[in-house]
Formats: C-alpha cells, structure tokens, sequence
C-alpha cells in the first residue's frame, strides 16, 4: 500500500481529545492496520498527529523535503518574512497560548490586506513557536519584492505592530531559513486548533500525502477484550472513535501485553 492513501485517512482522524501532549502510535495503536477489503492487503497504521513522537517527526521530515522541492521549483521564492507581536500594542496578550491565538488572527488579517495589494501573492509560512523571550512567531517565504515600509504599514494596522523584518535571501538557502526551525520536538507542543503551516493556494505542501481514492480502506483492530471461543483469538473489526480514545488514554491496548522493554 503507498504511503499518499494511509495518510490520507489519517487526516480524518481527530485525537486531540485529551492533554497528553506527547505520546507514541507504534505503541499505543498496537493492534491497528489498515486493511484493502477489496484486496485483503495491510498496512501499519499512524495517527498522523503532531502530538506523535513517530508522526511529528515523518511529518516534519516531509515538510522539510516540500519546501526543498518548492525553492527548487520556484527559485523566486527568495524574500523571508517574520511576523510576531508587539506586545506594546493595545490588547495585545502577554499569555504564550493567546499569543499564539491572536497571531494567527492578526496573520490572517494581514494576509488579507496583502491579498487586496497582491492578488497574485504566492507564500509558504511555518510558525515558529517562540524566540528567546517566548514570543511566537510566523515565518514566510513570499514571491516577490515587498516595500518594508508598506508591510510595516499594514502589520501596524492589523495590530501586530509595525517592527516587521522582511529580507531577500540566496535562492538556494530560502528552505533553510524555513527549516531551520523545524528541529526536533518542533510544532509539537502548539495550542489545539493552530494552525502550524500554510501556504498560497497555488502552493501544494503534501506534508501527509494524499490521493484520490480511499474508499476501499478500513481502519480495524485485533480486540484482545473479545476472544473467539474455538482458538481463542481476537475478534477483527473495525474501529471505533471510542476504540481511538480508549487506546489513548491506557497507554496501548486493552488486554495485548506491552511492547519487550515496557513490562
């Protein structure tokens, strides 16, 4: 099975449903795999949740390898935008997660003020989750020169405040300049509900993969709570948003014994 059409039906699973902010699916989703109904064919499952410590970091290994595939691509994507509060500014939150909250609202503000200047805008952005002092940031490829003075302008206006740092950079190290804040356990710890990249929609980041049928893949489970009287093994069927949970909130599967090493 190719990895595009697992990852797609991860994206429609939600498991941001409790506080563990980081956990492990090759251990907690033990007993789950797709499986092709119409083939019979398997396929290791992944929950495809940043708060993963396997998926973060094959997602983020993704992420990093489109925006190298995009700069290559389109070697016009060479000026770096930062964007992050002035906490000077009236209303603006001191709290790390409102922070994060009202970037995200003031970014999508600016972005459609640069939208009425630019129509034609292409941008990549990757949020960064604080400097020195804490304070989230969003940073941007765009495609084009941008007056600093209009974009200050216009950042101030929104009410980010007008300290916005935009510079051209080498064409070859525009990735990196992006990238560079995707190092480990990067993007994992966010507010629920963020946001942690974007882009343009004439820009396609494919950090999950995705294809155009799915139809014919079930997620199911060996569940050791109900046994088969003749050999005494699991029932196979499908899973459940509860079975999601359940499995989350024990730490594995109810009734399987833990991973060599755990016990």
């Amino acid at each position: 099975m190719s990895q595009s059409v697992q990852s797609e039906l991860e994206d429609h699973v939600d498991l941001t449903e409790d506080d563990d902010p980081r956990f492990d699916c090759r251990t907690i989703y033990r007993n789950m795999e797709l499986e092709n109904s119409e083939s019979g064919e398997t396929s290791e499952f992944r929950c495809g949740s940043w708060r993963c410590y396997c998926c973060a970091h094959r997602m983020r290994m993704n992420l990093i390898e489109d925006l190298e595939r995009l700069v290559e691509e389109r070697p016009e994507m060479r000026r770096l935008l930062s964007l992050t509060i002035d906490e000077e500014v009236p209303g603006a939150p001191t709290d790390p997660d409102e922070q994060h909250e009202y970037l995200t609202d003031r970014w999508n503000a600016l972005r459609t003020e640069l939208t009425d200047h630019y129509g034609d805008l292409s941008y990549v952005w990757i949020r960064h989750e604080g400097d020195e002092n804490g304070r989230p940031h969003i940073h941007l490829l765009v495609d084009r020169y941008l007056p600093q003075a209009q974009i200050s302008m216009l950042a101030q206006r929104v009410g980010l405040g007008e300290v916005v740092d935009i510079r051209r950079v080498n064409a070859r190290n525009a990735a990196h300049y992006l990238t560079s804040y995707l190092g480990k356990g990067a993007l994992a710890s966010l507010p629920k509900g963020l946001r942690r990249y974007g882009s343009s929609e004439d820009i396609d980041l494919d950090v999950r993969g995705s294809s155009p049928s799915h139809d014919d893949w079930r997620l199911m489970m060996d569940d050791y709570e109900i046994r088969r009287r003749e050999s005494n093994d699991p029932l196979r069927r499908e899973v459940t948003r509860s079975d999601l949970f359940a499995q989350k909130l024990n730490g594995g599967p109810v009734g399987l014994d833990p991973p060599p090493g755990e016990q």
